[in-house]
């Protein structure tokens, strides 16, 4: 019986410290999300957009190398944004008409 304690006891540690750890990450990213809404309200009403309101919305640009696809050639660009990272990129098939 006291080898069963312990081993139930041991899972128990276990799994406080992968709760713990999940309680830290979602910590960490509730704070990531309000530091966004509260840059989103700063620049809420902008007149124009200025290289200073890119940089804060903005961490990195990569811009991936070309490649032939059906004939076409294909670039990607990922944009990773501050306080959310990457936003899955939008693809469009050529048929459709853009205003």
């Amino acid at each position: 019986m006291s080898d069963t304690y312990e081993a139930e006891q041991a899972t128990l540690k276990e799994r406080v410290k992968t709760l713990k750890a999940e309680i830290e990450k979602a910590k960490a990213q509730d704070d990531k999300i309000l530091d966004f809404m509260l840059l989103i309200y700063k620049y809420s009403n902008f007149e124009e957009l200025t290289p200073e309101i890119l940089r804060s919305f903005i961490d990195k640009v990569i811009v991936h190398e070309k490649t032939k696809i059906n004939g076409h050639y294909r670039q990607t660009v990922e944009i990773v944004y501050n306080f959310v990272g990457t936003i899955e990129p939008q693809f469009f098939d050529d048929d459709e008409t853009y205003n």
